[in-house]
C-alpha cells in the first residue's frame, strides 16, 4: 500500500489523526485553538513561538520579501516545523502598519478605465470601516454580511470587518444569480445562517440588502472621507465565513480560521507567487473562494499590485482580459475551465496580432474540472503569442480547506490519463489506457480523459480512501481526505448530506479521485455519481463526453443521475432544440442496465448555483416531484443494449 500523497520534510505521510488543524471550533487564536503572532510558524508549539523579525538597513519591499522566507535565513538556527512543510506566515492585518504607496488595486470601470487606489489610500478606507462597525455596536467573533461588487469597496469592507474584530461573510450581488427571487432567497438564508449582526453594502444596493435583512439588522453604506485612528487590530479567531456555491442543495457556511488563512495564502506564495511578478487582472467574483484569497486576499496581504475586472466585464470583453497580460513578465492568471472554452469560443485568432503572453509563469485553472480537451484548445489559440503549455497549471481546492490543495508543478506539462469507459468501482483499481499532455487535443479512442491536478501544496497531505477510511494505492479509486493547517474548522451548521465532513482534524471532500505517481486526479462529486452493481457512473463523465461530442452546451444542459423507482436513471435536461445522438454517446458509458432519458426544457429550468454550477440534487428533487414538465426528445430502455 503507498503512503499519502505529502509535501513538506520529504518523510512521506503520516498516520491518520495525527497533527493537522483541529475540526472543531476554537477559540482565541488559529485553526489550533491558540493565540497566533503576526509572524509565526504555522502550528508551531507556544514555547517556539518566535517575535517578529526586526532587520534593520533593509528596504521595505526587501523586508517584506524576508518575512515569506523560511526561519534560519536571518543567520539564526532553523526552527523545525510542526507540520511538514509548514511555511512561515504574513497576519491578515500586518500591511495595515507599512501600506504601499506605490502597490495597490486596479479596478476597470464601468467607462471601460482602469481606476487605481493605493494600499495607503485602501489603509484609510479599512481603519474609516472598521471604525464604523465599532461604533454600530459589533463586538468581537460577530459576523458581518458584505454586500459589494468587484472593487476597492468590497477590500475595504472586507479588511475593515477583520480590523473591527468581526468576521466578514461574503454575499453574491443580485446579477450573479439572475434571478432577483432566488438572490432575495439566498442572501437571506446566507445573512440568518451567519447570523450577520450588521450587512455592509454599496449604496445602491443599500435598499434591497436591507430588505433581505430585515429591520433588526443596520444596513451600513461605505465610510466617509474621515480617517479614523490606526490599530492596533485584533481579528477574530474565525477570519471568515465563507458560503459554498450550494450545488448540492442549500449553501452551507464554512467556518476559516485566521490561522487557515494565513497558512493558505503562505501555501500559495510558495507554490505560485514567489516565482512570479503577481496575479495580473482577475475576473473571478469576490464571493467565491478562488477569486477572493487567490485573486484580491493574497496579492493584499503580500503587498503587491493587483487588476480587478467584474465577471460581467470578462464575459463581456475577453480579449481586453488577455491584453491586460501582454508584454507582463512573471504574471499569474486565474481561470476556470468554463473561462478556457469561453476564450476559445469568443477571441478569434486573428484579433490576437501583437499579443505577448511569453512573459506568462502560470494560468492556474480550478474551480472545477478541467477538462483536456478545453485545455489543449486554449493552449492551441495563445501558442502563436508565446504562451508555454507549461504556463497552464490545473489546480484543485474547495472551500472547506480554505482554497487551495494541489495544483499542478513547474516547469512542466500539466498530464492527463485515460480511463476505459465503462462504470468504475470505489475502491479498485482504474483501468487506465492513455496518457497525454495538455499541450494537445486528446488522441481519438476510448476512454475518458482526466487531467492532473498537482501535488498537494506545502503543509497538506492527501489521502485516497475507501468507505472505511483506509488508505488506498495508487491508482485506485476513492475519496480525496485533506490533511493541514488550512483545513477549516468546520460548517456553520450540518446537513443531512454530509457529503463534505470533518472527523479528527481530517478533511474527507466528497470528492473521488485517485493518486497516480504522487499527483492528484479529480473525478467527481461521491454525491452526482450513479452507484450500479457496485460500480459508479459520475455525471462529470458524462458531461465531459457530451461536451467534446459537441452535444452539451453550459448553462443550456444539465446531466442528472438516480433512480426512478428501482430503475437506475441518467437525465438529460436540455433547452437545446435536439437530442439528436445523446443517448449514442452515452449509452457505452452508462453500461446496459442505466436507462437514459433527454427531456425538453425550457431555458429558466436548468438551475444554477451563484458559481455556474449545476444545482443538481434540486433538480432531482423536482423531477421527482412533478415539477419539471416537458417533451421526451430521446430516451432508450437500456441505453447499453443500443448500439
Amino acid at each position: 500500500m503507498h503512503p499519502p500523497a505529502t509535501r513538506g520534510d520529504g518523510r512521506g505521510g503520516r498516520p491518520r489523526g495525527t497533527g493537522g488543524a483541529a475540526p472543531g471550533p476554537a477559540r482565541g487564536g488559529g485553526a489550533d485553538g491558540r493565540r497566533t503572532a503576526p509572524l509565526r510558524q504555522v502550528r508551531e508549539p507556544p514555547h517556539r513561538r518566535a517575535r517578529p523579525l526586526r532587520v534593520r538597513g533593509l528596504h521595505r519591499a526587501d523586508r517584506r520579501a524576508l518575512r515569506l522566507l523560511p526561519r534560519g535565513l536571518d543567520g539564526t538556527a532553523p526552527r523545525p516545523a510542526a507540520h511538514p512543510g509548514a511555511a512561515v506566515t504574513a497576519g491578515l492585518l500586518e500591511w495595515l502598519d507599512a501600506p504601499s504607496a506605490s502597490e495597490g488595486l486596479r479596478y476597470l470601470t464601468d467607462d471601460g478605465t482602469w481606476e487605481s487606489v493605493p494600499y495607503t489610500r485602501l489603509a484609510g478606507l479599512v481603519r474609516a470601516t472598521a471604525r464604523d462597525v465599532r461604533d454600530h455596536g459589533l463586538t468581537t467573533g460577530q459576523a458581518v454580511a458584505v454586500l459589494h461588487r468587484t472593487g476597492p469597496g468590497f477590500a475595504a469592507a472586507f479588511f475593515g470587518v477583520l480590523a473591527a474584530g468581526g468576521t466578514p461573510a461574503p454575499l453574491a450581488p443580485p446579477a450573479a444569480l439572475g434571478d432577483t427571487r432566488r438572490w432575495r432567497a439566498h442572501a437571506a438564508h446566507v445573512i440568518e445562517e451567519c447570523g450577520a449582526a450588521l450587512v455592509l453594502a454599496e449604496r445602491d444596493l443599500a435598499e434591497v440588502a436591507a430588505d433581505v435583512a430585515g429591520p433588526s439588522r443596520a444596513v451600513l453604506p461605505p465610510p466617509d472621507a474621515r480617517d479614523a485612528e490606526p490599530g492596533p487590530w485584533a481579528p477574530a479567531e474565525t477570519a471568515l465565513l465563507q458560503f459554498t456555491s450550494g450545488s448540492r442543495g442549500r449553501a452551507r457556511g464554512v467556518r476559516v480560521s485566521r490561522g487557515n488563512l494565513e497558512a493558505n495564502i503562505a501555501m500559495i506564495g510558495q507554490r505560485w507567487a514567489d516565482r512570479a511578478a503577481g496575479t495580473g487582472v482577475s475576473w473571478l467574483p469576490l464571493y467565491h473562494d478562488l477569486g477572493l484569497i487567490f485573486g484580491l486576499l493574497t496579492p493584499v496581504v503580500r503587498g503587491e499590485s493587483v487588476g480587478l475586472m467584474r465577471p460581467e466585464q470578462f464575459v463581456q470583453q475577453p480579449l481586453r482580459w488577455l491584453r491586460e497580460h501582454h508584454g507582463r513578465p512573471g504574471t499569474v492568471m486565474l481561470v476556470p475551465n468554463f473561462g478556457l472554452e469561453y476564450v476559445v469560443r469568443r477571441v478569434r485568432p486573428d484579433r490576437l496580432g501583437g499579443l505577448d503572453l511569453s512573459g506568462v509563469e502560470a494560468i492556474v485553472t480550478g474551480a472545477e474540472r478541467v477538462r483536456l480537451d478545453a485545455a489543449a484548445a486554449f493552449l492551441e489559440l495563445l501558442g502563436p503569442c508565446g504562451l508555454r503549455p507549461s504556463a497552464l497549471r490545473p489546480a484543485y481546492g474547495l472551500a472547506e480547506a480554505t482554497l487551495g490543495v494541489s495544483c499542478a508543478p513547474l516547469g512542466r506539462v500539466a498530464r492527463a490519463v485515460a480511463v476505459a469507459p465503462g462504470p468504475v468501482r470505489m475502491g479498485e483499481p482504474l483501468p487506465l489506457v492513455g496518457s497525454a499532455t495538455v499541450s494537445r487535443r486528446p488522441p481519438a479512442g476510448p476512454g475518458t480523459w482526466h487531467v492532473g491536478c498537482g501535488t498537494p501544496l506545502d503543509g497538506l497531505t492527501v489521502r485516497i480512501v475507501d468507505d472505511a477510511g483506509r488508505a488506498l494505492p495508487d491508482g485506485s479509486l476513492g475519496e480525496i481526505a485533506v490533511r493541514g493547517p488550512s483545513v477549516a474548522l468546520g460548517h456553520t451548521s450540518e446537513q443531512e448530506d454530509r457529503a463534505t465532513r470533518f472527523e479528527d482534524g481530517e478533511l474527507f471532500t466528497g470528492d473521488a479521485g485517485f493518486l497516480l505517481d504522487g499527483e492528484l486526479y479529480v473525478v467527481g462529486r461521491i454525491g452526482d455519481s450513479l452507484q450500479v452493481r457496485g460500480r459508479n457512473v459520475y455525471v462529470e463523465d458524462l458531461e465531459a463526453a457530451l461536451a467534446e461530442e459537441g452535444l452539451l452546451t453550459r448553462q443550456r444542459t444539465a446531466v442528472l443521475a438516480g433512480y426512478l423507482g428501482d430503475e437506475p436513471t441518467v437525465c438529460v435536461l436540455t433547452a437545446a432544440p435536439s437530442a439528436e445522438n445523446v443517448v449514442a454517446c452515452l449509452a457505452p458509458l452508462v453500461g446496459p442496465d442505466v436507462t437514459v432519458r433527454v427531456v425538453r426544457v425550457k431555458a429558466g429550468v436548468i438551475a444554477l448555483t451563484s458559481s455556474g454550477k449545476p444545482r443538481r440534487r434540486t433538480m432531482w428533487r423536482r423531477l421527482l416531484a412533478g415539477e419539471i414538465d416537458g417533451p421526451l426528445l430521446a430516451s432508450s430502455e437500456h441505453a447499453g443494449a443500443r448500439p
